[in-house]
């Protein structure tokens, strides 16, 4: 993504409509909101701290950053308020430190006493959530700044049909591709590995039963897989690993997912980015019931199961009636042309940004 160097922040905008982003900025994965986001935003000056995409590398970055993240924040953010009235922010310990006005996008909430009283500053205009539900718990903590949904969306700009052709290509006869994705897949003890977001462990425990009921299906598997994962999964000619894919190609490996998956153990009451890509890329869905994927129930995009046991039911139910996969394939198609980024961009500046942070 083009940045502007730090000395942005000495020298300040080249117009005064202009707002500041600060933030660091990794060269291999980031968060799929923001490198969607953000280069769509017009009025937005990008300055960033470059993290190196080598893992041994970028890990001693990102720990020193962090250990020193607060008098970061102090100092750069302090600096570019004497060039700069506005703030976009994804961390909301930035507010304090800016002096201009702030607009706050909290994708991944986590309801802090600290949290909370970034919200309630008096130079924050409004915050943006992907969902309802956590606005609605950040007003019952006493949040009453203004606040908007702007949910997780899917750049179907870099769904290119001969990519697609060149990914079905990878497919054997007969195979029932079922597929799930996610920047990396861990499993019990690896770093990351208690985290939702990144486990799959249960996934690997579904599969067997899933391989009982649908002999042709195979797994594709798309992430940075941890040592102890490929280990799980090595001899089994019906689980690929494909590694990390670049987000530019993401689209056209979902796009040859007969099914869906979203086999996650908890709700952590963040809108997943992940399903906005399956929806995208017009792929049937099959999912637990939470709040988060209540947008597969409202586009009837999927099934959404209870238990282990209806989880595979629910893939094996699809497999043997390809009708009702192609159904849920139209409306899964459907629901992704409404999550396109280029319409949520073009929403979140009209209606937030030049909202707040007036150009006038």
């Amino acid at each position: 993504m083009q940045r502007l160097p730090l000395r942005t922040l000495v020298r300040g905008p080249d117009r005064p409509d202009r707002i500041l982003y600060h933030g660091l900025w990794f060269r291999s994965h980031n968060n799929p909101r923001y490198a969607e986001l953000l280069p769509r935003l017009d009025r937005l000056d990008r300055v960033l701290i470059m993290v190196s995409g080598r893992r041994p590398v970028r890990a001693a970055q990102y720990r020193a950053l962090h250990a020193v993240r607060p008098l970061r924040n102090r100092l750069l953010l302090r600096l570019g308020s004497r060039g700069y009235r506005y703030l976009l922010t994804a961390d909301y310990r930035q507010i304090p430190f800016f002096g201009g006005t702030v607009v706050a996008d909290v994708d991944d909430p986590v309801f802090t006493p600290a949290e909370v009283a970034a919200l309630g500053r008096a130079n924050l205009a409004a915050y943006v959530v992907t969902d309802e539900r956590a606005a609605r718990r950040f007003e019952e903590l006493g949040v009453s700044r203004p606040w908007h949904v702007v949910p997780q969306g899917v750049s179907l700009a870099s769904l290119a049909e001969t990519q697609k052709r060149e990914v079905a290509r990878l497919r054997r006869d007969g195979d029932f591709v079922v597929g799930y994705m996610a920047a990396y897949l861990r499993a019990a003890g690896d770093p990351g590995g208690d985290n939702a977001l990144y486990n799959v462990d249960h996934l690997l425990d579904l599969w067997p039963a899933i391989v009982g009921r649908v002999p042709r299906a195979r797994l594709w598997l798309l992430g940075e897989a941890s040592t102890r994962v490929r280990a799980r999964v090595t001899g089994r000619d019906d689980v690929v690993l494909f590694g990390r894919v670049p987000k530019e190609e993401v689209l056209a490996h979902a796009a040859n997912f007969d099914v869906a998956l979203y086999p996650r153990t908890e709700d952590q009451g963040i809108r997943a980015a992940k399903v906005a890509e399956y929806m995208g890329a017009g792929a049937p869905i099959v999912s637990y019931e939470y709040e988060v994927t209540q947008d597969v129930r409202a586009a009837a995009a999927g099934v959404l199961v209870r238990t282990p046991g209806e989880f595979v039911e629910a893939v094996a139910a699809l497999a043997d009636h390809p009708a009702r996969r192609a159904e849920l394939a139209a409306a899964s198609y459907a629901a992704g042309r409404r999550l396109d980024w280029d319409v949520l961009a073009r929403r979140y500046a009209d209606e937030i940004l030049d909202r707040y942070l007036p150009p006038g």
